[in-house]
């Protein structure tokens, strides 16, 4: 028999058996899900059950961090286009599978309710799934990764105090007065900032309970977040209705201009001026790290000696420079004109002792959804029921203080770029 015979006779053998197989399995499992799964989505949209509207879908895990607090999102959203009020959201989240989510949500909205707070345009997310977001943003907000603390606020206002002068010893002789000293004393004020995120999604996406959809949900909250959040904790002038970062916390003795002149000894000498403002000013360095640019990154990283050696990539290479660890963003601009020179070209370099830092914000996130709703995209104003969208709008409130201002000192002026030396 030939290769070809015998592939024939096993072909005309077992084929029908297969088929048969395939066609048991479709009529058993798969035609029954995607009837049910119809009937869940009918239900969703119309806000009528279905046929098979009775069996429950079985509970869908969400293991990553953060897609509990997307599913809420997407599950309110969900709401509002079958014209139900939020807390349909909860009834959905069970048909989506998720009975363990919806009954923390329960809850946690009976408990708001219960307070007196006012839910009626959006809902709270419950506490512990607010704080998966939050842990979902430090790992990409740099003023968090470098070791900030966070302190959860839930009056609005909170007044930290703290000794602003210390008590003096002194030497004194036999049968004389010990010198009295006196501690001062003062406090941080900690009032909350609204940051609001406006993010508008696909209909299409909302209807259906997919995992991969809450994914998107989740990054497109907590980008939007990182990003503002991350430019005022930095650079935020305290104007504006947001916080005060760490360029204007920063004592004027700690803000340093660069060596106008770019070279490997310049560097080193800024860099250390740095360092010695913190160290003179008796700071713990409980927590210190440098926050820098991009640009200044990769200038450091490409830096070479006289001799042609690198001088500090290795050591950056291990995450730290000078000691001490780094991180970049471009929330530091780079087209900065201090020295007045019209290039705009400057950039600047922050190192804190971020212990001494406190982010006071508020766990509960404060979410609503609307298909009626207009958005700036940029250049135009969108009509969200035009475009079969839902505007989802998340409001986070918080706050940021050093406890010591001359716990940063910046260096302004820098115009190290690759190939600058």
């Amino acid at each position: 028999m030939t290769p070809e015979e015998l592939r024939a006779t096993i072909k005309a053998a077992c084929g029908p058996m297969v088929a048969d197989a395939v066609r048991e399995y479709d009529e058993k499992h798969v035609q029954p899900l995607r009837a049910r799964q119809d009937d869940w989505i009918k239900h969703l949209v119309t806000g009528r059950p279905g046929d098979g509207a009775a069996a429950a879908p079985p509970e869908v895990p969400l293991k990553d961090m953060g897609l509990a607090f997307a599913r809420c999102v997407r599950a309110t959203a969900a709401a509002k286009i079958s014209g139900q009020g939020p807390g349909a959201a909860i009834e959905i989240l069970k048909q989506w599978g998720n009975h363990d989510l919806a009954e923390k949500w329960a809850e946690a909205r009976q408990k708001a309710l219960a307070a007196g707070d006012a839910t009626a345009g959006g809902f709270l997310v419950p506490t512990q799934f607010a704080a998966e977001v939050i842990e979902f943003l430090r790992a990409r907000a740099v003023v968090r990764r470098m070791g900030t603390p966070t302190m959860p606020v839930g009056s609005g206002t909170l007044k930290i105090p703290k000794l602003s002068g210390g008590a003096t010893a002194y030497y004194v002789g036999e049968n004389t007065n010990a010198t009295k000293s006196e501690e001062t004393t003062g406090q941080i004020t900690l009032t909350f900032k609204k940051l609001v995120t406006l993010v508008p999604m696909s209909n299409d996406l909302i209807r259906y309970s997919s995992p991969g959809a809450d994914a998107i949900v989740r990054n497109d909250i907590v980008n939007a977040m990182r990003v503002k959040e991350d430019e005022s904790f930095i650079r935020g002038t305290g104007s504006d209705n947001g916080p005060k970062g760490l360029r204007y916390w920063a004592h004027a003795d700690h803000v340093i201009s660069a060596n106008s002149s770019v070279s490997v000894a310049n560097v080193y000498s800024d860099l250390g001026k740095l360092i010695q403002r913190l160290l003179d000013a008796n700071i713990p360095m409980i927590s210190p790290g440098w926050l820098m640019a991009p640009r200044v990154e990769i200038f450091l990283r490409t830096l070479i000696n006289s001799n042609g050696f690198p001088v500090f990539r290795d050591e950056m290479a291990r995450g730290t420079l000078l000691g001490y660890p780094f991180a970049s963003t471009t929330s530091i601009p780079i087209n900065l004109d201090v020295s007045g020179t019209d290039a705009d070209d400057e950039s600047e370099i922050y190192f804190a002792d971020f212990a001494q830092a406190i982010i006071g914000e508020s766990l509960n996130l404060v979410v609503d959804a609307s298909q009626e709703a207009a958005y700036h995209d940029g250049s135009a104003v969108v009509a969200a029921y035009s475009q079969d969208q839902t505007v989802v709008r998340a409001i986070a409130e918080h706050d940021f203080a050093l406890r010591y201002d001359k716990a940063v000192a910046v260096l302004t002026q820098v115009d190290w770029a690759p190939g600058s030396v």
